[in-house]
């Protein structure tokens, strides 16, 4: 081993946080078992190297220091605490990959220079000005009674990207958090169908646009009417739409009992990963290989990357002509490692995500969860065409200026809560 590599294999041992991961990828396989990654069937031993490939081209976000500080005056490093924040930036990312560039783009070298997959990197770039930056994630969970620097669950950072989503004009996705382990129909569809604000974002935790970004919410509506109680406005084509289902699956542990269920979840192809872990060390778990899960850790930290020239994208993601130029290496963005554990390490408090890009693709979802995953009793969650008697009526968030209700949700990821009386242990 050259001392380049040993310099790079000991940081590595160094700067990544005690957890429960697993380096050695050969226990990840036999000659018959089937791995699946994010929908994608893979044949162990034999295609060892396509799994490491399809790993290693998403866009891997992890600890980072020496950021220009949030607010100004506040952290410059998020070690310690961003983990789930780095998660959720993981999800979101692979959100737009898929909306972008397909769900079986690969990461290149040649591909490191495709200016929409640098548009989708530049999104996330340690600034302010960057719509799922740290930043903006860290200051826009103020509004969920979260202060900067302090660790989100997995509810919390599902309801920031939700929030987020609505200015990211480019992709014009749609982010549908379920309530209380239901997945309504009727919520989903008008999620996908409510047009959004066009309205570039200044600084998330505010609730007031800046000064000189001008709405665009007085200019014509295309192919959008008034429904309901005529105050929505509905697209005439259902928006990219990202699923996310806060669960919780025991007390201290996953109970053994949604074992089967759970693993069929990462054989669907809409399956988008699944934000989870344990209290203060989260994951963003991507796929599985019998009883053990593949996942990427945020726990490894780095000096933040400028991707130097800013004017080649925009804040929002926007290219712009010379964007093919940009000079950037992103390789700190992809994981070299498969990383795995065990079921039993991961805590009962997640959330599943499922990416739908179609009205098709959402029902083809219902289809697969009905048949495969939700037939186990008990069921990870449930579908219902309409909401049960005494839930509050569903409205779309459609901007800064609304208030989610976050009283109708605990968040069982946090450290605080404390549930154990509410749940029965199964054996």
């Amino acid at each position: 081993m050259n001392v380049e590599g040993f310099s790079n294999m000991l940081e590595s041992c160094l700067t990544f946080e005690p957890g429960f991961y697993d380096f050695r990828e050969s226990q990840l396989f036999d000659d018959e078992q089937r791995v699946y990654v994010l929908g994608r069937e893979f044949a162990g031993k034999e295609d060892h190297e396509v799994l490491k490939k399809c790993v290693s081209s998403l866009l891997w976000f992890t600890y980072r220091k020496n950021f220009p500080p949030i607010g100004g005056i506040g952290p410059t490093s998020d070690q310690g605490w961003g983990c789930m924040l780095r998660c959720a930036q993981m999800l979101m990312a692979h959100t737009l990959t898929v909306r972008h560039l397909g769900r079986s783009w690969q990461w290149s070298s040649a591909e490191s220079k495709n200016g929409t997959y640098l548009s989708i990197l530049k999104m996330f770039q340690d600034r302010k000005d960057s719509l799922y930056s740290l930043h903006q994630i860290a200051q826009m969970g103020v509004s969920n009674k979260r202060k900067v620097g302090d660790w989100f669950g997995p509810n919390t950072a599902a309801q920031v990207l939700k929030k987020l989503a609505i200015f990211d004009d480019w992709s014009r996705i749609s982010v549908h958090v379920a309530l209380d382990n239901v997945l309504v129909h009727n919520d989903v569809r008008l999620m996908a169908y409510t047009k959004p604000p066009q309205t570039k974002i200044c600084n998330a935790s505010s609730d007031r646009e800046a000064p000189e970004e001008k709405s665009r919410a007085n200019e014509p509506e295309k192919n959008s009417s008034n429904m309901g109680n005529g105050e929505t406005n509905l697209e005439s084509e259902w928006r990219p739409l990202l699923i996310i289902v806060p669960l919780r699956l025991g007390l201290r542990e996953i109970n053994r009992c949604y074992i089967p269920a759970f693993q069929e979840l990462f054989k669907l192809s809409q399956f988008a990963g699944i934000l989870g872990g344990r209290p203060n060390h989260a994951l963003y778990i991507v796929g599985m290989a019998g009883q053990k899960m593949i996942y990427l850790d945020p726990h490894y930290c780095q000096l933040a990357v400028d991707t130097g020239d800013v004017e080649n994208v925009d804040g929002n993601g926007t290219p712009t002509e010379s964007n093919e130029q940009m000079p950037l290496d992103d390789s700190t963005f992809h994981c070299p490692y498969m990383l795995h554990a065990n079921y039993s390490s991961l805590d009962p408090s997640l959330a599943v995500a499922f990416i739908c890009l179609n009205e098709a693709d959402y029902s083809d979802l219902c289809s697969r969860l009905e048949e495969n995953v939700l037939k186990e009793s008990p069921a990870l969650f449930h579908l219902m065409e309409k909401r049960p008697k005494g839930f509050p009526k569903f409205v779309p968030y459609s901007g800064l200026n609304e208030k989610v209700q976050i009283q109708e949700f605990w968040d069982l990821g946090d450290p605080q809560y404390n549930s154990d009386e509410d749940f029965e242990l199964l054996e």
